[in-house]
């Protein structure tokens, strides 16, 4: 292009008044938050220390090869730019590893500089001026996409620095760790087909999945500082892993034995999967351990890598220095949780590291039906989260790579993301081979492209890296006596699994949570036979044991619940954290404004816009050394966080015995006019599945104590409560009434420090001679309320608030319900399904011959949560509406 001479007047000018500065040195210098803040580039606080211990010198030609192969995945458009800088240099032909860093130095800075110098000639000239995207100038964005460019070359030079620094003793390890995987494996199919004699008779064939030409995993754990190294007092600092279900080897690279993976797999009672009763286990099938660090997987895929996220998270906050490493299959990279971890741990930039592994074929999907990204690399981009690809079937390549993304996490650089190319060389499960690869009649023919298989086959890495090894001068006998003592050594660990008792029935319903095990069928029977005496009822018929205040010094209940979270903040201090949305400003209904009047704003944390999220990282919070107390906003939000707490922090107590000291508040309930979505009575969805401690008060002297109470057991709770009674409007609750109380803050203090918690107690609010109602939350008002208009016409109920509704106090429940022979539940929620029948069932069962009429249950109509006030006031029960029933019942 020919220039005239304005043109270049005009860019000596601007090159003059550029004070030397570079585009990154100008952004830099920008806010990086607050409201108009950009999001931080966390990665860019990362520098290498300092030069690595090559074993060989390495050529330059292979350095910049690698380099540009790197540019040419990631940053394609800057291959001549990278070129040029490079050779520009003139790199010596050779490089120790102090030369390669302060190459590695040097180029950095000339490319910068070159960068910088481009955006002045006349062809770009104004470009820096212009406003790309509303609110950043072309100065701004081009100097931050210039950042992750470098940061994206550090990288790769580091990684290639770290693979060339490995030691033929690191790939000895290796060889022996993978030829342990694969000898495993082979002994897993073997027990998969074949099976083992069950006491019954029978055969079980266990269930499990193996890692065929995967095992290269196995190197990422000589990067990583492992729980079994160093002393038990020192466990919280080791780094974790979150193993994919089929990184065995990974697994036991960390520390498993080989008798464990065997035990887990096939279901015997020594499994670590015994809920931390020994003798226990065979509670499920997977791998795992978390003393050392392995963090059990789970079927749905992506609860371990967002459950790690949350460990990692509480690694931030605690100040530690600590790693965590969560390998996933690309099916999982498609699913919400997966991304919502991903872009929580962008976002705070978590000290974690997800790996992508593409296995090809996700159970029998193709990758093409899996993702439309160019590679799965290009995830980890979108959250801004650095991102490489490497060849899975090289060790060298994961410990590589797992050595630089410990680095840059341990530096405040935050997160990153692998992606491996390799391909699985079995089906996905033992049942699964032969449709995958076709059986030996040759019926099924198998569907995996013969292709696609000979191409990772010929990658295989037990063969290849053998083969490495002896052309580096490790010799056959060496290797030989490595997979003659990994056979005996795995040979000796399945036959210890086969030794090991199968698992008593009796233990399964031992440690569902800290307060409770599971009813067996013979206590049920035994319960049943149960002729108990009747007892007194510790108040008078009408006579009421909730007291409400007009006093000054009274809270309403939404005051009580936040000045128990200032009493949690200051119990637990940095342990504790409050998540969830909208909680650094004010939290909903500004819930959390005492919080930041007495000084806690720094225990408040916001996240992104997903249940699912908050509520695996409140868990992994948990699980890393944290006591979260997380909040759904409304009601019905909660079923998107239902994998969360169903499948994983309701059973991980019960799976593996782990303590999870985590508070779930979430506000619900009518007489908010909020409509659907908000108000859902939400108590029966998580009842059926044990493992949650549930908590549902009905005034404040209970919201005080119960938030207090629950957050002090190691157990996950759901602290349910109703915004009806908040007493939003004006200290009114919905209903148009006071209950406001004089809390006692000493009650619950001296529960809490003698362990006699009042959880799982129900409580006698009124007493009565004529009929029992139990109900819980808000409907407690409407039962006295429908009470006293009863007492009037000579019948007396008694009303029970059951307080807690997960444990259940059946017991004063059957008690009362012996003494006046009939039996109301009352249930804001709706009366199909709700949680009042299954009270219901259980009190009949014991007070049945007791009974002087049908028992019944009241509750919302059967439709969803209406929003207009006349629906909504129609649609729940009422106190005239139970006040009919009582008058039915007692006639």
């Amino acid at each position: 292009m020919k220039l005239d001479e304005a043109a270049i007047l005009n860019e000596v000018k601007i090159r003059d008044a550029s004070n030397s500065e570079t585009i990154i040195e100008k952004t830099q210098s920008e806010e990086t938050d607050g409201q108009t803040g950009l999001v931080p580039i966390f990665a860019s606080k990362w520098k290498p220390d300092g030069g690595l211990v090559f074993p060989r010198k390495i050529p330059s030609k292979a350095a910049r090869s690698e380099l540009l192969r790197f540019v040419s995945e990631r940053n394609e458009g800057y291959l001549d730019s990278v070129a040029i800088c490079w050779d520009s240099l003139n790199p010596p032909e050779l490089f120790n590893g102090d030369s390669y860093h302060d190459f590695c130095l040097r180029f950095e800075d000339e490319m910068i500089e070159f960068l910088s110098q481009k955006l002045l000639e006349p062809h770009l000239l104004g470009i820096e001026e212009v406003e790309i995207i509303p609110r950043r100038r072309g100065s701004s964005h081009l100097g931050r996409r210039i950042i992750r460019l470098m940061v994206d070359l550090r990288i790769c030079l580091r990684r290639f620095a770290f693979y060339h620094s490995v030691t033929l003793e690191q790939r000895k390890t290796w060889q022996r760790w993978m030829t342990r995987t694969r000898i495993v494996d082979e002994h897993l199919k073997e027990l998969f087909t074949d099976g083992l004699e069950t006491p019954d008779g029978g055969r079980f064939t266990g269930k499990g999945f193996r890692s065929t030409w995967q095992e290269g995993v196995v190197a990422c754990a000589s990067a990583m500082t492992r729980a079994v190294d160093i002393p038990e007092s020192e466990a919280d600092s080791a780094d974790v892993i979150a193993p994919m279900i089929r990184d065995t080897g990974l697994a036991m690279a960390m520390g498993q034995t080989p008798t464990e993976v065997f035990a887990a797999q096939m279901g015997k009672s020594e499994s670590y999967m015994d809920g931390g009763n020994p003798g226990s286990g065979g509670r499920d099938l997977h791998i795992g351990n978390w003393e050392k660090r392995v963090l059990p997987p789970t079927a749905p895929l992506p609860t371990a890598s967002a459950t790690t996220t949350g460990i990692a998270l509480a690694a931030q906050r605690l100040g530690k220095s600590r790693f965590h490493l969560a390998p996933v299959g690309e099916g999982c990279s498609s699913s919400g949780e997966f991304w919502e971890a991903m872009n929580l741990a962008g976002t705070r930039g978590l000290p974690i590291c997800y790996m992508i592994q593409n296995n090809q074929i996700a159970l029998d999907t193709f990758v093409l039906g899996q993702s439309g990204a160019e590679t799965f690399g290009d995830k980890g981009i979108a959250m801004g989260i650095p991102s490489w690809t490497i060849d899975g079937s090289d060790p060298a390549q994961f410990y590589a790579s797992t050595s630089v993304a410990r680095e840059i996490a341990l530096s405040g650089g935050g997160s990153t993301l692998i992606h491996v190319e390799t391909m699985r060389g079995c089906g996905h499960a033992h049942h699964h081979d032969d449709l995958y690869l076709g059986s030996v009649s040759g019926n099924p023919p198998g569907y995996v492209d013969r292709e696609l298989l000979g191409y990772w086959s010929d990658k295989d890495p037990l063969p290849n890296h053998r083969e490495f090894l002896i052309r580096n001068g490790c010799s056959e006998r060496a290797l030989s006596l490595i997979e003659d003592e990994e056979r005996e050594m795995v040979m000796l660990c399945r036959e210890e699994m086969e030794g090991m008792a199968w698992p008593e029935g009796h233990s399964v319903g031992k440690g569902v949570t800290s307060q409770i095990d599971a009813r067996s069928h013979s206590q049920q029977i035994s319960d049943l036979n149960m002729d108990s005496e009747q007892t007194e009822s510790p108040l008078s018929p009408g006579e009421e044991a909730l007291f409400f205040s007009d006093a000054p010094n009274s809270w309403t209940f939404s005051r009580s619940i936040q000045n128990a979270m200032v009493e949690v903040a200051e119990i637990y201090g940095d342990e504790v954290v409050f998540m969830g949305e909208d909680m650094e400003v004010a939290g909903a209904f500004g819930m959390n404004l005492p919080l930041k009047a007495r000084g806690h704003q720094s225990k408040l944390l916001d996240m992104p816009l997903s249940e699912a999220i908050i509520i695996h990282s409140a868990t992994g919070a948990a699980l890393g050394g944290m006591k979260p107390m997380a909040e759904i906003q409304f009601g019905g939000f909660a079923a998107l966080a239902m994998n969360p707490l169903i499948n994983n922090a309701a059973q991980l107590r019960w799976r593996w015995g782990a303590d999870v000291p985590l508070t779930v508040r979430i506000p619900l309930g009518a007489k908010t006019r909020s409509g659907p979505f908000h108000a859902n009575m939400i108590e029966s969805w998580f009842t059926n599945d044990p493992g949650l401690v549930i908590a549902f008060p009905s005034n404040p002297q209970d919201a005080y104590d119960l938030l207090i109470e629950s957050h002090s057991v190691p157990d996950p709770v759901l602290f349910l409560e109703h915004i009806g009674l908040y007493g939003l409007r004006g200290g009114k609750t919905g209903w148009g009434g006071s209950i406001n109380q004089i809390v006692d803050t000493s009650l619950v203090k001296d529960r809490v420090a003698s362990g006699k918690l009042s959880i799982g107690k129900a409580r006698v609010v009124r007493g009565g001679s004529d009929l029992t109602i139990i109900t819980w939350g808000a409907m407690v008002h409407v039962a006295l309320e429908a009470s006293r208009m009863a007492s009037d016409d000579g019948f007396e109920v008694e009303v029970i608030d059951l307080r807690t509704i997960q444990p259940f106090d059946e017991r004063t429940c059957i008690d009362s319900v012996k003494r006046t022979g009939r039996m109301i539940v009352l249930q804001e929620a709706q009366w199909t399904g709700g949680l009042g029948h299954t009270i219901s069932s259980r009190i009949i069962e014991q007070s049945f011959w007791s009974l002087e009429c049908a028992p019944v249950v009241i509750g919302a109509l059967d439709t969803p949560v209406p929003f207009s006030p006349t629906l909504e006031d129609h649609t729940i029960p009422t106190a005239n509406l139970v006040y009919r029933h009582i008058i039915r019942s007692c006639s």
